[in-house]
């Protein structure tokens, strides 16, 4: 089976390796959705206000009523879409998941900063299917953190990989699971880029880069048609990270995913083109 990376690896070496999130490919675009609703709501109110202000608007048969009604619902919409919006805004970057192959545990930094440790061979791993408009983006690799009954789910995570095609899905649990049975040598010729999310955030220049790899695979007509979106995207994608707080681990699990002196499969964002840094 071929492995696929997926684009997920922060870093990695012989005793671990660090992995982005699944919403991390499309960081911004909620946000984006709300800077759109809140633009609306903002256009709306300013309008209105025109309308009955500088157009004189008289104060009869209930027209100031209306207006001030419909001042009122832009407003809501305003309001609605900048909580829309804030589910990304100040948050943190990425949520990082670490794998730590020498000692088999996996670490998830959860949306509240808090982190689940769990050993790699207690948590049962399966498909997820999601609910994508289309069947786009379904399939993903959960971890599903169970009770002692071993039937009662306690918690899930998910990795890096959402797709339409099962094959691809796979193809990343393939990539993961060799990554810790076999080792980085088994997985190397995969990792092609890293994220440059470790300590730091991204630069606009690969916030671009990262939006428009969304649609890589589509043909050179849908590509042109949504360059413009991309774009509006990759720029809600960089205030995303520029109002994020940067992840980290504690400094006890930071210990433990360092590197040994001399490995010869450490790899990070330092292998990237120079602006991809």
């Amino acid at each position: 089976m071929p492995l696929l990376a997926q684009l997920c690896v922060v870093k990695m070496n012989s005793n671990s390796l660090l992995s982005v999130d699944r919403w991390y490919a499309w960081r911004g675009f909620v946000a984006l959705l709300g800077a759109i609703g809140v633009a609306f709501g903002i256009g709306g109110i300013l309008m209105l206000a025109w309308i009955l202000v500088v157009g004189e608007l008289p104060n009869e048969n209930g027209l100031w009523e209306a207006i001030f009604i419909g001042m009122a619902m832009f407003a809501a919409l305003g309001a609605a879409s900048a909580w829309v919006a804030r589910k990304e805004m100040f948050r943190w970057t990425y949520y990082p998941i670490a794998l730590d192959r020498k000692r088999r545990l996996v670490h998830v930094f959860r949306l509240d900063g808090s982190v689940l440790t769990a050993p790699w061979d207690k948590i049962y791993f399966t498909l997820g299917r999601g609910k994508g408009t289309f069947g786009w983006l379904n399939w993903d690799i959960r971890g599903l953190i169970l009770d002692q009954d071993g039937v009662t789910v306690k918690e899930t995570f998910a990795f890096c990989i959402a797709t339409s095609r099962i094959e691809n899905a796979y193809s990343h649990w393939e990539f993961l699971r060799r990554y810790m049975e076999e080792g980085p040598q088994a997985v190397l010729d995969a990792v092609l880029y890293c994220m440059p999310v470790d300590g730091k955030r991204e630069s606009f220049a690969f916030s671009k880069e990262r939006v428009f790899a969304n649609d890589a695979q589509s043909g050179g007509l849908a590509y042109l048609i949504m360059a413009p979106f991309n774009l509006l995207h990759a720029l809600m994608r960089w205030a995303v990270m520029r109002t994020s707080r940067i992840p980290a681990f504690s400094p006890e699990i930071e210990a433990t995913l360092r590197p040994e002196p001399g490995d010869p499969y450490v790899r990070d964002a330092s292998m990237n083109p120079e602006d991809l840094r």
